[in-house]
């Protein structure tokens, strides 16, 4: 036996899902028996679906702008580190760590996707235009590939500066810093999926697996990727301009335009029903809400700000001035009279 509950055409009471079941009316110890199936189902209307295209449409323009201007920043400060070659030593490896694979992961993702069947076109009807967003999710994917060469690029010139540089002094800063942000890391993760297992409500509404969870953390850790260097600062009482303003203040606006774009979709009342069709900001990817959109954006603002007291005032600024000094001492030899 087969039911299904459509929703009302006028959508008054906002439900659009397909709801059914499908029960087998043979007995029990008939070989051909089995237990009753649940089915829901997303349904949209002509209007909703020319909607969610011309949604997509603009979103992916923002993301190929958004990498674009990452390229931009990232040749910037490969520019600055070339001026000032002195200062590259100064540079978080982690926070390069960060960046590098942030533009990694996707590429990946989206490489593993072409041999899935999870492509949007086989779940949406994207007439005459679906031809048109593949052409731009496709040069999307060539200037991601292009700023992750970029990025690892200045990941190995940071790496190459560290040893044998003053005693190994800036290896052992960067290892420190490591040591504080990395159990930092991975505590906040373990939280995270705490809370979401205790959450019943998460429990019984959504699918997602341990990977999404981790991989909305990762994107919270990409839109706070100035802490490894706000740390380092802290340890090597560093001043010099390390990080170029237009590299972390620039990376910093493109982190945190998902999230504002996400506030303007809550002020339009756009709903998440299709969410899994999202080219940018997706809701099921990241912490996307009223109130995570706000914080990670004042939280951004205030590591950019940090960084940019740290290079101007020192790396300790904001402590007693007993601990912005590092205190060495020198092996002295000693003349023996005897």
């Amino acid at each position: 036996m087969v039911r299904f509950r459509f929703p009302r055409i006028e959508r008054n009471n906002g439900s659009f899902l397909i709801k059914g079941s499908i029960q087998s009316l043979r007995e029990r110890s008939d070989a051909l028996y089995f237990d009753p199936l649940r089915i829901v189902s997303l349904t949209y209307t002509e209007t909703e679906a020319k909607e969610s295209i011309w949604r997509m449409d603009l979103e992916i323009i923002m993301d190929l702008i958004s990498v674009t201007l990452s390229c931009l920043f990232i040749v910037l400060q490969l520019f600055h580190v070339k001026k000032n070659p002195e200062l590259i030593p100064l540079i978080s490896i982690l926070m390069m760590v960060i960046l590098t694979l942030g533009y990694m992961v996707p590429l990946v993702l989206n490489f593993e996707a072409m041999f899935s069947n999870t492509r949007y076109p086989q779940n949406i009807p994207l007439g005459g235009s679906g031809g048109l967003l593949e052409v731009n999710e496709v040069i999307v994917r060539i200037v991601t590939m292009v700023a992750f060469i970029l990025q690892f690029r200045l990941l190995q010139l940071t790496w190459n500066s560290k040893p044998g540089n003053d005693e190994q002094k800036h290896w052992n800063h960067e290892i420190r810093s490591i040591v504080i942000c990395l159990p930092i890391y991975i505590s906040g993760g373990l939280i995270m999926l705490l809370a979401k297992w205790i959450d019943n409500d998460y429990i019984i509404s959504s699918n997602r697996s341990i990977w999404g969870d981790l991989r909305s953390y990762a994107g919270l850790t990409l839109d706070g990727f100035l802490f490894p260097q706000i740390v380092l600062n802290i340890f090597q009482i560093s001043k010099g301009n390390a990080l170029s303003y237009l590299f972390y203040i620039g990376n910093t606006f493109v982190r945190l335009l998902p999230h504002a774009y996400d506030l303007y979709r809550g002020q339009k009342n756009i709903s998440h029903q299709f969410d899994r069709f999202y080219l940018y900001a997706n809701p099921r990817a990241d912490f996307y809400s009223t109130s995570w959109d706000v914080s990670i954006a004042c939280g951004g603002f205030v590591f950019a700000v940090i960084v940019f007291l740290q290079q101007r005032f020192g790396g300790r600024f904001m402590l007693p001035k007993r601990f912005q000094e590092s205190v060495e001492y020198e092996m002295v030899p000693v003349v023996n009279n005897e």
